[in-house]
């Protein structure tokens, strides 16, 4: 009798009949490859590496956009007429745009009461581009054409006023020239906002503490020379600087002692700048310069000051008068974090960081102290 051959044998059946002890569910560590695991200070790093970006992230969505700081600031003295007095305070431009009219600023600020704007200087800088200033003055002004807005220059913008600038037709720069155009006042000489009995006195410390007959004495040979020299230009320049002391001493003759004295000056004025006759009055300092340390960490303040003076070389000054406002005997100074954000002063690697854009409303109030 002939038998058919099993058609199921195979390899494989041959092969699990000599090996009973082989399971495909649990196979030998030797069929795959072991899972490596990653040690525990490069996942660290990893995690680290992860959140730094996502700060980092966050802090660049953060710097578009324009915070508002609201400081009250107590005057001993002030009149129930200036009860609440409010000022824009904005410094150190840069020639940055928060928007192509600046429209991010003026969204910022909402429907807030303002009385007076003040710009405390670098809005243009050393790169020269007026055109954000002049958007942003013209958004102010749209916002309210009866504001008046003041402005100084600071240590980066191009000289107000020069001889060099004359074959363009006047001794002042441009920035300048398109900014009184729009409407803003250079605080050149010393302006005046009165109610009822008392005037608030907007200056720079020059207005109160150069020597007047000195400076007078200059401006005349000054203007004599012109005048012999017959360039009209050089006649305009010398007619603004005599004009500009008298409107110094007018105002000197002038002050009470219940007026209210606001300087405005790019940087925070040393100690002994505020022991003058009249210095040691001032109620209130208006200043920036300094972008707050441009960057910050939370809990410690600025990272690097930029000044020689400074212990361990300006790296964590602390907060003193780089940011938000202090007190230096009567005075008051207030200390911007600006706007923008280059500066030869700082290395070229530096950007905001944990201090986003601000401009200040500063509000007035009477104190007995």
């Amino acid at each position: 009798m002939n038998r058919r051959p099993n058609q199921s044998r195979s390899d494989y059946d041959a092969f699990s009949a000599r090996d009973a002890s082989f399971k495909a569910v649990s196979p030998d560590k030797h069929f795959f490859d072991p899972k490596v695991k990653v040690p525990l200070g490069k996942r660290l790093r990893r995690l680290l590496l992860a959140l730094a970006l996502l700060c980092l992230l966050g802090n660049f969505l953060l710097n578009q956009f324009v915070r508002v700081e609201r400081v009250v600031v107590p005057i001993k003295g002030l009149s129930e007429a200036f009860e609440g007095f409010t000022i824009l305070h904005i410094s150190d431009l840069k020639g940055a745009r928060f928007g192509d009219k600046q429209e991010l600023i003026t969204f910022a600020l909402g429907d807030e009461k303002i009385d007076a704007v003040v710009l405390s200087g670098d809005m243009v800088s050393a790169r020269g581009n007026a055109e954000p200033l002049y958007a942003l003055l013209d958004a102010l002004h749209e916002r309210s054409s009866a504001t008046p807005i003041y402005f100084i220059p600071g240590d980066s913008d191009p000289a107000p006023a020069s001889m060099s600038y004359a074959a363009g037709g006047s001794p002042f720069a441009p920035w300048v020239l398109g900014a009184k155009q729009r409407g803003a006042t250079f605080l050149s000489s010393p302006e005046s906002i009165t109610r009822e009995d008392q005037t608030l006195w907007l200056t720079t410390n020059t207005h109160l503490s150069v020597d007047m007959d000195t400076l007078q004495r200059q401006y005349e040979l000054q203007y004599l020379a012109a005048l012999d020299g017959g360039d009209e230009n050089e006649i305009e320049l010398a007619t603004y600087n005599l004009q500009w002391l008298e409107n110094t001493r007018s105002m000197r003759k002038a002050i009470q002692e219940d007026d209210i004295l606001l300087t405005v000056s790019h940087a925070a004025p040393a100690v002994h700048e505020l022991s003058g006759s009249l210095t040691s009055r001032i109620d209130l300092v208006l200043c920036g310069h300094y972008l707050g340390g441009l960057m910050r960490l939370p809990g410690i303040g600025p990272l690097f000051v930029p000044s020689s003076s400074q212990p361990r070389y300006g790296l964590f000054p602390g907060d003193g008068t780089y940011g938000g406002l202090s007190r230096e005997g009567h005075t008051w100074i207030y200390t911007s974090p600006g706007l923008g954000s280059s500066d030869t002063l700082y290395p070229s690697f530096f950007f905001r960081l944990f201090n986003p854009p601000t401009v200040t409303l500063l509000s007035l109030t009477p104190s007995a102290l």
